[in-house]
């Protein structure tokens, strides 16, 4: 979100930084100036109307320098001006419950209460999905059952809750996984599934996504094995069969992750590798110039403003 809070400064911001550039334009080749043009209407027309939408990606356990080094795609819509990167850094501690937590809710896990990945059942009194349900926009998720536990309040029972939709959490349709080698490739194919499914050509709607791969690669291998690194590789081509179906239907991405991950197979401290997270917007019309979250608990709040939606007064992700 915004940091002053306001849904049109970003507005103005993008509005700005593309006009320079068109101006910076007008004066190389006449076929740049055109370029330039149609990129800052692109970007102002966004702006304009963020009722976008939206894929979220959250990539567990993936550092920044991995994605960055390793996620060629990804890199080269960037190269291309057709993303924008940057890094952030997560909440402490680094752990994975306590984040997921965040990410949805907005708050930092000392203020949310979930502090440690053995809070099994414990439920988020609020989160994103029910300001979108209250709104009237649809939103689905595929991922891992602790996201689950943290809507329902309840144990994850998989014989029971594979497809369940706990009842008030604001989604249409959810598949959740509870193996840590749950392939990346198959949850992927659960998500385009339910967007296809559930969520409408028209107007705005959320698909949340949560693969595990990099996160079990480096808990089995460390965060600068071979293997750590191949993870980050077959997310990132994933991407590219995915994308392009996604820019197709109007969606827009972004990729983000809850935690970094060490050398020594973990995380749950303050180092930058435990730390530093991806965060790349690919908005499928090209215009790449919106200010993103700051910070990890900004996130919550800026994905409800690209979905047209200002949150609840008083809420965490105000």
């Amino acid at each position: 979100m915004n940091p002053s809070g306001n849904p049109t400064s970003g507005v103005a911001t993008t509005v700005d930084a593309i006009s320079g550039a068109a101006q910076a334009g007008t004066s190389s080749t006449s076929g740049s100036s055109i370029d330039a043009a149609a990129e800052a209407a692109a970007a102002i027309a966004q702006a304009a109307d963020p009722a976008r939408k939206l894929v979220v990606l959250l990539a567990d356990g993936l550092r920044a320098d991995t994605a960055r080094d390793y996620m060629g795609y990804l890199q080269a819509l960037n190269e291309a001006g057709r993303a924008q990167w940057r890094s952030l850094r997560c909440e402490l501690p680094s752990l994975s419950r306590p984040l997921y937590a965040t990410v949805i809710n907005g708050e930092p896990p000392l203020t949310h209460g979930i502090l440690g990945n053995g809070q099994a059942g414990q439920a988020l009194s609020h989160h994103l999905f029910q300001q979108l349900d209250a709104q009237g926009v649809p939103a689905a998720i595929a991922a891992y059952h602790w996201f689950y536990e943290l809507l329902a309040g309840e144990i994850f029972d998989p014989l029971q809750h594979r497809d369940a939709v706990p009842a008030g959490c604001g989604l249409q349709a959810a598949r959740w996984y509870w193996e840590d080698d749950y392939p990346d490739s198959h949850l992927l194919a659960d998500a385009e599934s339910l967007r296809r499914a559930h969520l409408p050509v028209q107007g705005p709607s959320l698909l949340f996504i949560h693969p595990m791969g990099p996160d079990l690669a480096g808990h089995v291998h460390g965060g600068e094995s071979t293997q750590y690194a191949m993870s980050a590789r077959k997310l990132d081509m994933l991407l590219a069969q995915l994308l392009p179906r996604w820019h197709a239907e109007g969606f827009d991405l972004l990729v983000t992750s809850d935690h970094g991950m060490n050398a020594d197979r973990m995380h749950g401290g303050p180092l930058p590798v435990e730390r530093e997270v991806p965060l790349v917007w690919v908005p499928h019309d090209g215009a790449v110039g919106l200010s993103l979250p700051e910070r990890q608990r900004d996130i919550a709040g800026w994905i409800l403003e690209r979905l047209g939606i200002a949150a609840a007064p008083g809420s965490a992700t105000a």
